[in-house]
């Protein structure tokens, strides 16, 4: 259970973390349509869809150290680890993170409306698992509205799974 709320702690703040110029939800890793960045500020423009598809890692050890790469520039780490091999190697657990995003961002780094999904596999001193997660906005039309699911007020779950779980959304819980 703990990998399970480490996970999805994770996951929330990948999402909710604001895009910088150059970002994985601003740069390279992402398609803005062709005139849909009328002030070039490398942000797609209010109503322009933006796809965008990165690769993250995030390892931990048992002592509570981290290192999180979000795939995009940024790095975060507990203080004192610089990289995966400063973290204890025999309590190491990784996950590998891939990230697909498609929404618009209404000419600032926040996502306003869209999808975002994580393909998820971890492995290490706390097992295999995989995890996929889709959370939608509530103009998409997957949207239930369901309080249940909420996360970030206008935006919730749609698919929540764990290998050897399944998916969490029909049996009504979060972990």
């Amino acid at each position: 259970m703990k990998r399970v709320l480490l996970i999805f702690v994770a996951m929330a703040v990948i999402a909710i973390l604001p895009a910088t110029l150059g970002s994985a939800a601003t740069g390279s890793a992402c398609k803005i349509p062709k005139g849909g960045d009328a002030d070039n500020n490398g942000i797609g423009d209010a109503d322009v869809q933006v796809i965008c598809n990165y690769d993250s890692v995030y390892a931990y050890d048992d002592a509570g150290d981290y290192y999180w790469d979000l795939g995009d520039g940024r790095v975060y780490t507990s203080p004192g680890i610089s990289n995966i091999e400063d973290l204890d190697q025999t309590t190491l657990s990784v996950c590998d993170y891939r990230i697909h995003t498609k929404g618009d961002f209404g000419n600032d780094p926040y996502m306003n409306s869209g999808d975002i999904s994580n393909m998820i596999r971890c492995h290490g001193y706390d097992g295999v698992a995989t995890y996929h997660y889709q959370i939608v906005s509530n103009d998409d039309p997957r949207f239930r509205g369901d309080p249940a699911y909420a996360i970030w007020g206008t935006w919730e779950y749609h698919v929540l799974t764990e290998s050897g779980t399944g998916n969490y959304i029909p049996k009504g819980i979060l972990p």
